[in-house]
């Protein structure tokens, strides 16, 4: 089934006749199964999705005080002014048999507007018809069955949500409402009321049997069977007392967390903690100064000279290198000026001048260096004349770059900026709120919760013992020896019933398995798909006994979802409703306001990509402009169909519905 149109008149912000057409496209080659309603806070997005749920599911979906919240204004001001009385939704859907449903809730009020009377009405057309059929509604409780035949109240929750809220699907899922509705979604309730059904059309043959037969042995039995039924009743009763009580502490303790968490955030800006924060800032800004002051002083002028400094010792270590290449050459060169002294120290006729004796002893030594592959001698000036010790004193100074103490002066400024901060709040700061009352009140409802879980396993644990003494003696009942030859045939019946029941009995065992691995892969698959953090999770399973998700970690240790981040709640319950809306046999739209609210942009991305475009046939997604933003509006246009505008005109205070979607520059 898909919704086609909701159409408002009158209805909240929305004046006048104003419509939405939602039918998809039928047969789209290119699977566009999106429908994108942007709109700015206060446009009217969640007004859209109240409307939709109250006129599906009326006050089934409110609590007292949220209807006389969300309705006891609904009439637009504009149009009461000038002098209207009534308002009404139209919501039009269309079956999965191709019959047309409009659903119209009309609102009456007085002059003084206050709310007189609702009316509710079902136009039915069926398939190739055109003729619409009103269906006579006596009551709510007749709309309600209407209803529940094509979208049953349970699946709510699964396809109309809050985006922001959804986080309490997986917080809920614990509790006996949500497991009520996921055995219901699933199909699972159906298998315990066949089996229920079963067991009461046996009960009736044994009745029939009792009475047919004279045998004392076989009343006695009967006796003790209808004693067991009465004790299963009763234990029935013990279990949902204490479902109940379970219910009841769990959600003492869930408000008691958030009550004490809120005081711990608050607490967070209170005057003893910002006492707290500010001496910390003041003594890491105290110890950077400090750090700051110290290197400075020892290395203030190895910064400011660090470029001359590098300068000359790569000057003097130029200057090393060439005396050692000139020790080592006058070193080579000591036997030919041995030779060459005593050679020219001889006396030669005609005599040498002065000049050629030079000439004659530089040929000789350039000869003897390149025979001896010696450097020739460079003309390099040497400009210090230092030893050893002098040389290692200034090759060894270290070179200071002012990145460090930039850093330390970046740090000291940012510290600064938030001492500053604090001491500007400080005084107008709350006091520390005690939260002695919530940690002992958190420890007494723990403990309840314990004791009502040991009871509860205690006490379901006998039913079963009960229910096994009942199969067992119905069993005994029937195979009872009766020579009253008009029993026979209700011994047949009896022995039919008791094999199809064993029969179903394993059928639903196979298929409630079946069904929990096909929930916890295609919770596994998406989870992988959307979760930023890949390998966050050892295992996933679900328990088909508490019809809930378990996350353990890589250690195999059981991880607590209340303790993770609002968006990654967000994320495992948006998982939990893709492995859900899968396995049932509900095929149904989806309709979800601030879907991406609290996520980040990868999470975004991930949803939109991997998400809602295949969660259903028929996805319609309520955003601000912060949500999908231009970033993501050419990735929504490849999988949306239609895309609408909820425009607040400021002057005229009321919405107008057009065609398009935010204009980004």
């Amino acid at each position: 089934m898909h919704f086609n149109k909701l159409i408002f008149e009158n209805y909240k912000t929305f004046y006048g006749t104003q419509e939405l057409t939602l039918t998809p496209p039928i047969n789209d080659e290119c699977h566009k199964n999106i429908l994108l309603v942007g709109g700015l806070n206060g446009a009217g997005k969640t007004t859209i999705l109240k409307a939709i749920l109250y006129a599906l599911f009326g006050k089934r979906g409110f609590s007292q005080d949220e209807h006389r919240r969300v309705f006891s204004n609904v009439i637009n001001n504009t149009f009461f002014n000038e002098g209207g009385r009534k308002c009404s939704i139209t919501l039009v859907i269309e079956t999965d048999s191709n019959e047309i449903w409009k659903l119209i809730v009309t609102w009456h009020f007085s002059k003084h507007k206050s709310l007189s009377h609702e009316e509710r009405e079902i136009h039915v057309t069926k398939a190739n018809g055109s003729i619409p059929k009103v269906v006579k509604l006596p009551d709510m409780a007749a709309f309600n069955k209407q209803i529940d035949r094509i979208i049953p109240y349970h699946a709510a929750p699964f396809f109309i949500f809050d985006g922001e809220e959804i986080k309490e699907l997986i917080l809920r899922q614990d509790s006996e409402e949500m497991k009520n509705a996921i055995k219901k979604i699933t199909g699972m309730e159906s298998y315990d009321q066949l089996i229920k059904d079963l067991n009461e059309l046996k009960d009736d043959y044994l009745k029939q049997l009792a009475k047919a037969s004279n045998a004392d042995d076989y009343k006695t039995e009967y006796k003790k069977l209808e004693k067991l039924k009465e004790e299963q009743i009763e234990l029935d009763k013990r279990i949902r007392r204490l479902e109940h009580l379970k219910t009841d502490v769990a959600e003492k303790l869930d408000m008691l967390k958030t009550t004490r968490a809120e005081k711990l955030r608050n607490n967070n800006n209170s005057k003893s903690k910002l006492a707290t924060k500010l001496g910390g800032l003041e003594v890491k800004k105290a110890t950077l100064t400090d750090e700051f002051r110290t290197f400075f002083n020892e290395n203030a002028l190895n910064i400011i000279m660090r470029k001359q400094i590098s300068k000359l010792q790569k000057q003097i270590k130029l200057e090393q290198e060439f005396k050692k290449k000139h020790i080592l050459r006058e070193q080579s060169l000591s036997p030919y000026h041995e030779f060459i002294n005593q050679l020219l120290n001889r006396n030669i006729d005609p005599p040498l001048s002065n000049s050629q004796l030079k000439q004659l002893k530089n040929l000789g030594e350039e000869i003897w260096s390149k025979e001896h592959n010696l450097d020739c001698d460079t003309d390099e000036k040497i400009l210090h004349d230092l030893n050893s010790k002098d040389f290692n004193m200034l090759n060894n100074i270290m070179i200071r770059d002012p990145y460090h103490l930039a850093k330390i002066l970046k740090d000291i400024n940012y510290y600064t900026e938030e001492i500053n901060k604090i001491e500007n709040v400080l005084t107008n700061a709350p006091e520390e709120e005690d939260i002695t009352k919530e940690n002992n009140q958190i420890d007494v409802y723990t403990k309840k919760v314990g004791e009502y879980e040991a009871k509860y396993r205690a006490v379901y644990k006998k039913r079963k013992s009960v229910l096994d003494d009942i199969t067992s003696l119905r069993n005994k009942v029937t195979r009872t020896n009766n020579s009253n030859i008009d029993t026979e045939q209700i011994k047949q019946e009896i022995d039919l019933l008791n094999r199809t029941t064993d029969a179903l009995r394993l059928y639903i065992k196979r298929i409630t398995n079946y069904k929990a691995n096909f929930i916890k892969e295609s919770f596994k698959e998406i989870l992988i798909d959307i979760f930023r953090k890949n390998n966050e999770f050892g295992k996933i399973e679900f328990d088909v006994n508490d019809y809930s998700i378990k996350l353990y970690n890589d250690k195999l240790q059981e991880v607590s979802i209340r303790d993770r981040s609002a968006g990654e709640m967000q994320m495992i319950s948006s998982a939990l409703i893709w492995a859900l809306t899968k396995v049932s046999d509900l095929d149904l739209p989806i309709i979800v306001d601030t879907p991406l609210g609290r996520l980040d942009s990868e999470h975004r991305s991930r949803l939109i990509n991997h998400y809602y475009k295949n969660l259903s046939h028929q996805v319609i997604i309520l955003s601000t402009d912060t949500e999908i933003s231009k970033d993501y509006v050419a990735t929504m246009k490849d999988h949306s169909y239609k895309q609408y505008m909820l425009d607040y005109d400021e002057n005229k205070k009321y919405t107008i519905i057009r065609d398009g979607y935010f204009e980004f520059n």
